[in-house]
């Protein structure tokens, strides 16, 4: 794999291994590395070129609010110069929320398919709800290698994967205007659904340097257009349930489009042309099936009140302002009920 620099705004974007990446970027020491575990496990001190390095390993799915405050604290109690985020986008959002603020620069390597290294939003649960910020400016380095992808597993895999293609989705139809973020999610949604659907069957190096191209454009389209009703709902899902997020996508997904289809028809029949797809309802639910993911949340064990503590919330929203057309609460009350699957 070579080394592609590109600059996007006041970012730099490296297609690089991982050690080469950094040794690109040269973030400044000492260095606060943020991850979990198994993430911390992938990149060793040396790779920093002597810098001090202080690890962070208590990354969290959608983050609480006590994880961002421990973060920050390790960062002001070494006096870090540079935060470097690596694993999922649960990671990258741990990054930008204690990079947001500070002023000190951000590298992301993403270990996943979720987008979060090419957008200023991220996530910070508060309770049971999940409270959406956005940083002043987004990642300043973002390092894509793709042999991070090799040992994710294919549910994983699979699931966030459905996460970026929705984010290519909802940008496409987005109200928010953006010519070049447009272009990015018709080049995302035309490619990620044929790669998803080859990772069921093989994955080599060339298929995940793909995903992460294919990534990184959803992650520019979600970025520049933004989101609606699916994920105002997901987030909403996530926050009370704490189901990782790429599987409340998948169950989500095709009942948002359809109900889209018939609240702005117009708007899906065009993404579903831009992206040489007949049906994209149809073609999220083939992922799913080819990955076996679950397909209700009854079937992971969410609270039967779901659904009457999920709609008011979603009504909040005002990713609902930014969906084709704003559904009304009967529709946000379908969508859910059928993702619940009671």
């Amino acid at each position: 794999m070579h080394t592609r620099v590109q600059r996007i705004a006041e970012r730099r974007i490296v297609f690089a291994p991982v050690a080469n990446g950094i040794a690109a970027l040269a973030p400044a020491g000492p260095i606060a590395l943020l991850g979990s575990r198994r993430s911390l496990a992938l990149l060793t001190d040396d790779a920093f070129g002597g810098a001090a390095v202080h690890r962070f390993d208590g990354v969290r799915p959608h983050n609480p609010r006590a994880t961002v405050d421990a973060a920050r604290a390790r960062v002001d109690e070494h006096g870090c110069a540079s935060v470097v985020a690596i694993g999922s986008s649960s990671a990258i959002d741990l990054g930008k929320a204690v990079a947001d603020g500070s002023g000190l620069p951000l590298v992301a390597i993403p270990t996943a398919l979720g987008g979060a290294e090419m957008s200023r939003g991220y996530g910070v649960l508060e309770g049971d709800r999940k409270a959406t910020a956005r940083a002043a400016v987004p990642p300043q380095g973002v390092i894509y290698d793709a042999s991070l992808l090799a040992s994710l597993a294919p549910r994983e895999l699979a699931s966030i994967g459905i996460n970026a293609w929705a984010h290519a989705i909802e940008a496409a139809y987005a109200r928010t205007p953006h010519a070049l973020g447009t272009a990015a999610a018709h080049a995302a949604g035309r490619r990620l659904p044929s790669l998803l659907l080859r990772a069921a069957d093989r994955r080599d190096d060339a298929l995940h340097e793909a995903f992460f191209e294919a990534a990184h454009l959803a992650g520019f389209a979600l970025d520049t257009r933004s989101m609606g009703m699916h994920h105002a709902i997901c987030h909403v899902v996530g926050g009370l349930t704490q189901i990782p997020h790429g599987i409340v996508n998948a169950i989500v997904l095709p009942h948002a489009i359809r109900a889209n289809a018939r609240l702005a028809p117009d708007a899906v029949d065009a993404v579903e042309a831009a992206f040489g797809i007949g049906d994209l309802a149809t073609h999220a639910e083939a992922i799913a099936a080819a990955f076996a993911l679950p397909r209700t949340f009854a079937s992971l064990d969410a609270p039967h009140d779901l659904a009457m503590r999920v709609v008011p919330r979603v009504m909040e929203s005002p990713l609902l302002d930014n969906n084709p057309v704003r559904p009304d609460e009967a529709t946000v009350a379908q969508v859910v009920a059928a993702a619940e699957g009671r």
